[in-house]
């Protein structure tokens, strides 16, 4: 796991050691025992650089964001040899969810289980294997039931962006309770 004293930015302790522990950010916590991920190899790759909160202008806002990296391995490309597409959606959906959990935990102090509900991919330029990739996610709202973020990821090594997406999430509704009906 990720030391939290190498994440830079002003978040506090707290944040970055939830956003540094694949176990708590990435994963499900289902019946008292983690659950790993969908593509965990990948997603334990990831290095948490930055984790920064602001509060925006007169309207007193707040933003947060979270710089991520990752070098593009062979379990991330396609037959192609470049950064599979899929793999590119799952990068703004895992970094883009830690910007919105950031803003989350500095509003209420705690994070919250949300789901995704639309999320929006464009694919810029491919990525080699090898290639180092900058992931940057900056929260756009933030509401009772509903957030967003946006996210962008840069190729360190060409300097160019690759794939920009918007990602919104909400809260689940939960499961309506058992209704007990009687045999007629």
């Amino acid at each position: 796991m990720q030391d939290p004293a190498t994440v830079s930015g002003n978040a506090s302790d707290d944040i970055k050691q939830f956003l540094v522990d694949p176990l708590l950010s990435f994963n499900t916590l289902i019946e008292g025992k983690y659950r790993t991920t969908f593509a965990d190899g990948v997603v334990n790759r990831i290095t948490i650089d930055e984790a920064s909160l602001s509060q925006q202008g007169h309207s007193h806002s707040k933003e947060a964001r979270v710089i991520c990296s990752i070098r593009v391995a062979e379990d991330m490309i396609d037959g192609a040899g470049i950064l599979h597409g899929g793999c590119s959606a799952l990068l703004v959906d895992l970094c883009s969810t830690l910007a919105m959990a950031a803003l989350q935990m500095y509003i209420t102090g705690k994070p919250v289980v949300t789901v995704s509900q639309a999320m929006n991919v464009v694919f810029h330029a491919p990525a080699d294997l090898g290639e180092d990739l900058r992931i940057i996610n900056t929260s756009v709202t933030t509401g009772k039931r509903v957030v967003s973020a946006k996210t962008e990821i840069w190729s360190v090594t060409h300097r160019r962006l690759l794939v920009s997406g918007v990602h919104v999430k909400m809260t689940p509704t939960r499961k309506p309770r058992a209704v007990v009906t009687a045999k007629l």
